[in-house]
């Protein structure tokens, strides 16, 4: 998530707010403190936010204009993505620490965790491979968690009502404290766009990104 953040952050950051050239007076000040040839300080350019101010040298492969808006798209595409993984992630691993002892022996069992398919072939090596069965039977599930795990909604709700959690994502609007359904609609609407990245550039344009705040603090 932490990546995201930073793609985000740096975005924002190297967002061009300026709509005219640098002045002579300052591509001046600026060449001569760059030890720029008086003659080469006329093609000096910079690109300028709250937080950075850019310099662009003679002959650079850059241009200001790679720092507008749609130029450095690239970066919150590459969010999304990280979003959705980080979601798909924490999801597997929650899951995954509900998987104990007492679950498995569970005289009834979440629907979810009976409707796991089990190969014979599977069956035949937990018998082989493991003195204690139950860490063979916690490895299926596991494997099956992870396989599952997804940013998308209704994968969630099949991941955690196989660990006998049920209504996660009513839980999680009540912890945000957003109205109900917000967080489904939001995951709906990362999963739509990182499938767009992934599939056709997702050429549509930005997305308000910080909207996806942690559905990673998810209530137990």
């Amino acid at each position: 998530m932490g990546d995201a953040e930073r793609l985000i952050s740096l975005n924002e950051a190297l967002t061009d707010t300026r709509t005219k050239r640098m002045r002579a007076e300052l591509r001046d000040a600026i060449g001569s403190a760059l030890h720029v040839p008086q003659r080469d300080r006329i093609h000096l350019d910079r690109a300028e936010s709250d937080d950075v101010l850019i310099v662009v040298k003679p002959g650079s492969r850059c241009t200001r204009s790679h720092f507008d808006q749609i130029e450095l798209r690239p970066l919150l595409r590459q969010a999304v993505v990280a979003i959705a993984a980080a979601v798909e992630s924490y999801v597997a691993e929650k899951a995954c620490g509900f998987v104990n002892g007492e679950l498995l022996r569970s005289a009834s069992p979440p629907k979810g965790l009976e409707s796991i398919p089990v190969t014979m072939g599977e069956l035949i090596r937990i018998e082989r491979q493991y003195e204690r069965r139950a860490v063979g039977h916690r490895k299926v599930v596991h494997d099956h968690i992870r396989m599952l795990a997804s940013a998308n909604p209704d994968s969630i709700g099949k991941v955690f009502a196989a660990v006998g959690r049920d209504k996660v994502l009513s839980k999680v609007d009540t912890h945000r404290k957003v109205q109900r359904g917000e967080s489904k609609a939001q995951l709906e609407a990362l999963v739509d766009r990182r499938n767009l990245v992934a599939h056709t550039g997702d050429m549509r344009g930005a997305l308000a990104f910080r909207s996806y705040s942690p559905f990673w603090a998810m209530s137990e």
